[in-house]
C-alpha cells in the first residue's frame, strides 16, 4: 500500500505536468502568434514556447511509458514466478499422489501374491483330499465286495451243509427223559452217539475248507 502510494504521487505529478504543459503551451503559443501581428519577433517566442511544451509533454510521456514497461515486466516476472510456484506445487502433489498410488499397488500386489499362495495351497490340499477320498472309496468298495463274497460263501456253505445233512444224516428221534439199561450203560461209557458221529463226519471237510481259505 505505501509503495503503491509513493509510486502514484510522482506519476500523478507527471500527468499534471503533461496536461499543464500541453494546455499552457498551446494557449501561450496561440497568444504569442496573435500578438506577433503587433509586436515583431513574438512568433519566434510562440515557436519556442510550443517546443518547450512539446518537450515537457514528450518527456512526461516517455517517463510514463518507461514506468509502465517496468511495471509490466515486474508483473510478468511475478506471474512467471507464481506460475513456476504453482507448477512446482503441482509436480510435488503429483509426485506424492504417484508415491501413494505406487505404495497401494505394491500392497495390493503383496496381498494378491499371498492370496494366490493360499489358493495354491488350498488346491493342493483339495487334490490330496480327493486322492484320499478316492482311496477310501476304493477301500469301501473292496470291503463291500469282500463282505458280499463272504456272504455268498456263507450262504453256499449253509446250503451245502443243509443238503448234506438232509441226504446223509439219519437222526433218530428218541423219547426224552427215558432211561434204559442200555442207554445208561452207554452214557456211563461217555461214548459219542450216532448223531454226533454223523455230524462230525459231515462237518469235517467243510471246516477244513474254511480253515484253508482263512489261512490263504
Amino acid at each position: 500500500m505505501t509503495s503503491t502510494a509513493s509510486h502514484s504521487t510522482p506519476r500523478t505529478r507527471r500527468r499534471i505536468l503533461l496536461v499543464s504543459s500541453l494546455v499552457i503551451g498551446t494557449v501561450a503559443s496561440l497568444a504569442l502568434m496573435v500578438a506577433s501581428s503587433w509586436v515583431p519577433f513574438l512568433d519566434w517566442a510562440a515557436v519556442v514556447v510550443a517546443l518547450v511544451a512539446g518537450f515537457l509533454a514528450t518527456w512526461a510521456a516517455l517517463v510514463e511509458f518507461r514506468e509502465w514497461r517496468v511495471k509490466a515486466a515486474a508483473e510478468a516476472a511475478e506471474a512467471r514466478a507464481a506460475e513456476r510456484t504453482r507448477t512446482h506445487q503441482l509436480h510435488e502433489t503429483q509426485r506424492r499422489v504417484l508415491t501413494t498410488v505406487d505404495a497401494r499397488i505394491q500392497a495390493i500386489a503383496g496381498t494378491l501374491g499371498e492370496a494366490r499362495a493360499e489358493l495354491d495351497a488350498t488346491k493342493e490340499e483339495l487334490v490330496g483330499t480327493k486322492v484320499t477320498l478316492g482311496e477310501t472309496q476304493q477301500l469301501v468298495s473292496r470291503l463291500r465286495g469282500d463282505n458280499e463274497a463272504l456272504r455268498v460263501e456263507n450262504t453256499d456253505l449253509h446250503r451245502r451243509l443243509e443238503a448234506a445233512t438232509q441226504t446223509e444224516a439219519d437222526v433218530l428221534a428218541l423219547p426224552r427223559r427215558r432211561a434204559t439199561a442200555t442207554s445208561t450203560e452207554w452214557d456211563a461209557l461217555e461214548a459219542p452217539t450216532v448223531v454226533d458221529l454223523d455230524l462230525q463226519r459231515l462237518a469235517q471237510p467243510f471246516v477244513a475248507e474254511v480253515q484253508a481259505r482263512h489261512a490263504n
